[in-house]
């Protein structure tokens, strides 16, 4: 069954840790050369605003729901749905005959 994405510690997901250690590097390039680092900062700004656009239009930004979180939760109401009748029947998952148990 399809698990929900996981986060690394609460509110802390990958696409934040990424987005750190970039600034960090703008940083340390702009402490090295102030003229590197405005182009390393004018080049991330510019993959932020794109990463922006798009998210805001097509992504998780938009307020769509996400194809994987509806397959996920289709998943898990097949799943109740399934031990809901097995409770009922008292039957678990039938078992295919062993081919070496033959009389």
């Amino acid at each position: 069954m399809p698990l929900p994405s996981e986060r690394l510690v609460g509110w802390l997901a990958p696409k934040w840790i990424v987005a750190a250690v970039a600034l960090a590097a703008v940083v340390m390039l702009a402490s090295y050369d102030p003229r590197l680092g405005f182009a390393a900062g004018a080049l991330f700004g510019g993959v932020i605003a794109v990463w922006l656009y798009l998210a805001l239009r097509y992504g998780s930004l938009s307020g769509a729901r996400s194809v994987r979180s509806s397959i996920v939760e289709t998943a898990a109401v097949h799943s109740r749905n399934r031990r809901k009748a097995e409770a009922r029947t008292g039957l678990g998952a039938q078992q295919r005959p062993d081919p070496t148990q033959r009389p």
